[in-house]
C-alpha cells in the first residue's frame, strides 16, 4: 500500500514544549494583569492617603503659625515651619501673607537618588501643591503651600517589583508542577499511542495495545486504535489462511504433492548459502523414470500418473525427514541430501532408492509394471558451487546412466566432462 508522507510545516516542536509555552504565556499574562491592577489600586490608595496626610500637615502649619502670621513674625514662622516640615518629610513649604509675600519657607537640603526618584513620582501623581488657609477670626490672613517628597511612592514601587519577582518565582514553580501533570496525564498517554501506532506499522500484525488513560478523549482514542488493530489482525489472519492454499499450489506439484522445481531451487540455494559458514557437505540426486513414455502410451495417462505417485512414495520412504524430494517436471525428480558426511552416503541412498523400485506396480491382474529409475549424483563442492551447477552436473550424470545402462546410478564428473556430455547428447 502506498503511503504519503506529510510535509512538516516549518520547524516542529513537541506537544509538551507547546503546552509549556502556552501555559507560561497565559500565566505571565495573568500575573501582569493582576500586578497592574494591584499596582494601580495601590497607587490610587497611596495617592489619596498622601494627599490627606499633606492636607493635615498644611492645616497643622497654618494653625501653628496663625499668631505669627498675624504680626508677621518671620522668625517664629520660620522656626515653626522648619520644625514641622523636617518631621513630615516635605520637599518644600511656604507660608505667605494675604498679599502673597513669603513670610517663611523650608526646602529640603539632601538630593539623593532616592529623593530624586521620589520627587519625580510625587510630581507625576500630585500635580498641584497642597494648600491650607491661615485664618484669624474668620478672615484669611495668609496661606500655607507645601509639596511632599514621594518616599511612599518609591517604597511602593520597590515593594511592587519585589512582589512581582516573588510572583514570577511562585508562578515558575507552579508551571513546573503543572508541566509534570501534563506530562503524566497527556503527553505520556499520547506517546504510548504513538508507540503502538509505530509498532503496528513496523510489525504486522502486532500484539501491542494502547493502555488506558484517565483523560476521556485519549482513552476513547486508545480504544478505537485497539479496535482498529484487532480488525487489521483479524483481516491479516483471514488473508493468510486464504493465501495458504495458493502458496502451496505455487510451490508444490498438484499430482504428487511434492515441492516443485522453483521450490527445490530456492531451498538448494538457501542450504548452499548456509553451508558457506557451516562447511558441511550435501548432494543432489537427479532421478528420471525409465521407459515412462512407453508406459503412458500403452496404459494411458492415468496409469502414468499412478506410477509417478508410487515412485514418489517409494523414494520418500528411503530418505531422511530432513532431505528434500521434489518433482522437477514430467517424469523427473530431484533429491537434496543435506547434510552429507561422505560420498558413500549418497551412493548408498541411491542404491536403496533403486532397490525400492523392484516391486511391480499392479494396475490389473494382467498388468504388472516394474518402475525403474536412472540416478545422477552431484556432490558439493566437488561438482559445483551453485544450485545451477549442481543440478546441471547431476542431470548430466543421469543422462550418462541412460546412455550406458538404465536403472543404475552414476556420480558426476568434473564440470568440463558434464558440459561435453550434454553437448554430445
Amino acid at each position: 500500500m502506498k503511503t504519503t508522507a506529510l510535509s512538516a510545516p516549518g520547524e516542529q516542536t513537541s506537544l509538551l514544549a507547546t503546552l509549556q509555552q502556552a501555559h507560561f504565556k497565559v500565566a505571565m499574562l495573568m500575573l501582569l494583569a493582576l500586578g497592574f491592577a494591584l499596582s494601580l489600586a495601590a497607587f490610587m490608595a497611596l495617592r489619596a492617603s498622601a494627599q490627606h496626610n499633606l492636607q493635615r500637615v498644611a492645616s497643622s502649619i497654618a494653625y501653628t503659625t496663625e499668631a505669627a502670621v498675624a504680626v508677621k513674625d518671620t522668625m517664629a514662622i520660620q522656626a515653626a515651619l522648619s520644625h514641622i516640615a523636617a518631621q513630615e518629610s516635605l520637599v518644600h513649604a511656604h507660608v505667605l501673607d494675604a498679599k502673597g509675600a513669603v513670610l517663611g519657607q523650608y526646602r529640603r537640603n539632601t538630593n539623593s537618588l532616592l529623593n530624586t526618584v521620589g520627587d519625580c513620582l510625587a510630581s507625576l501623581l500630585l500635580t498641584q501643591p497642597t494648600t491650607a488657609a491661615v485664618v484669624v477670626q474668620g478672615k484669611q490672613i495668609g496661606e500655607v503651600r507645601l509639596r511632599g517628597d514621594g518616599s511612599g511612592f518609591v517604597w511602593l514601587l520597590f515593594t511592587g517589583l519585589a512582589g512581582a519577582l516573588v510572583c514570577l518565582a511562585l508562578g515558575g514553580l507552579a508551571m513546573r508542577q503543572l508541566s509534570r501533570r501534563v506530562l503524566r496525564d497527556v503527553v505520556q498517554p499520547l506517546q504510548a499511542l504513538i508507540a503502538v501506532a509505530h509498532a503496528a506499522r513496523q510489525e504486522r500484525p502486532t500484539q501491542t495495545r494502547a493502555p488506558a488513560s484517565k483523560i476521556t478523549e485519549l482513552h476513547q482514542l486508545g480504544e478505537d486504535l485497539n479496535a482498529l488493530l484487532e480488525e487489521i489482525e483479524a483481516h491479516q489472519t483471514q488473508r493468510q489462511q486464504e493465501d495458504q492454499p495458493l502458496s502451496h499450489l505455487a510451490n508444490h506439484d498438484s499430482l504428487t504433492g511434492l515441492p516443485n522445481r522453483a521450490y527445490f531451487r530456492r531451498r538448494l540455494s538457501r542450504v548452499l548459502q548456509d553451508n558457506q559458514t557451516e562447511g558441511s557437505g550435501l548432494a543432489v540426486l537427479y532421478l528420471d523414470n525409465d521407459h515412462f513414455k512407453s508406459v503412458n502410451d500403452r496404459y494411458g495417462h492415468a496409469t502414468g500418473d499412478a506410477l509417478l505417485v508410487e515412485v514418489a512414495k517409494r523414494v520418500r520412504a528411503q530418505i531422511r525427514e530432513t532431505d528434500v524430494l521434489a518433482r522437477l517436471g514430467g517424469d523427473e525428480f530431484a533429491v537434496l541430501l543435506a547434510p552429507l558426511h561422505n560420498i558413500e552416503d549418497a551412493t548408498r541412498i541411491s542404491d536403496k532408492i533403486i532397490a525400492s523400485m523392484a516391486e511391480p506396480l499392479v494396475q490389473r491382474p494382467a498388468d504388472r509394471i516394474v518402475p525403474s529409475l536412472s540416478i545422477g549424483i552431484a556432490i558439493y563442492p566437488v561438482h559445483g558451487q551453485t544450485a545451477e551447477q549442481l543440478l546441471r552436473a547431476a542431470d548430466s550424470a543421469m543422462y550418462r546412466v541412460k546412455t550406458q545402462q538404465r536403472g543404475q546410478r552414476h556420480i558426476a564428473r568434473t564440470e568440463a566432462d558434464t558440459s561435453d556430455l550434454r553437448e554430445s547428447l
